[in-house]
């Protein structure tokens, strides 16, 4: 019995050691980027669409880790436009490095899978925004005056349509804080349809 015991014990170390020869540590802090691996099932969540496993792209990202959650799993800060549960374990996860000669290089031309919608004008300017649902549809619209036109002809867009103008939205919102703040001390942008 004894012997057995033994052997038992002997293969439980050579597995452990074989397996570990495959496997990696990754640890990410809070800030670093990461990128996210799609699997079907994944991709299933964020398109409702079926696609052929060989023609989902393997990761989708950079995203930002935003909090350690036990020893192996990561919150990642996600766009809206990806209705995920926001916690993946390290397995899903892969470290980010950003090219710093070609900055825009990992940046997609293209559509997410889920927009369907693509300006071909350019925002002159972000006029307002306002919040419209309640929790659980709950969605932002920008009321944008597009380069060329008047601002009277400005138009309320939603959010997800407007994927190709982030770095704007979020420039804009950074501002549009500050100043609601201030001007109604703490209590919000005023509706567009109560102005005068």
């Amino acid at each position: 019995l004894a012997e057995a015991q033994d052997s038992l014990r002997k293969a439980l170390r050579r597995m452990i050691k074989y397996a570990d020869q495959h496997r990696r540590k990754l640890e990410f802090q809070v800030g670093d980027k990461v990128l996210l691996k799609l699997t079907p099932q994944i991709w299933k969540q964020i398109t409702r669409k079926f696609r052929h496993r060989g023609l989902i792209p393997k990761y989708d990202g950079p995203f930002e880790v935003v909090q350690k959650v036990g020893e192996v799993a990561y919150r990642l800060k996600l766009p809206e436009r990806l209705k995920l549960h926001p916690t993946f374990h390290v397995s899903f996860l892969k470290p980010y490095y950003a090219d710093a000669d070609d900055p825009d290089r990992n940046q997609s031309k293209r559509a997410p899978a889920v927009a369907h919608t693509q300006f071909d004008a350019e925002i002159e300017k972000i006029l307002d925004h306002r919040v419209l649902g309640a929790k659980k549809n709950r969605r932002t619209e920008f009321l944008i005056q597009w380069k060329g036109r008047q601002e009277a002809d400005a138009t309320w867009e939603k959010t997800k349509s407007l994927w190709q103008f982030d770095k704007q939205l979020e420039d804009y919102l950074k501002t549009a804080s500050t100043r609601a703040s201030s001007s109604t001390g703490g209590g919000g942008l005023l509706d567009p349809q109560s102005r005068t």
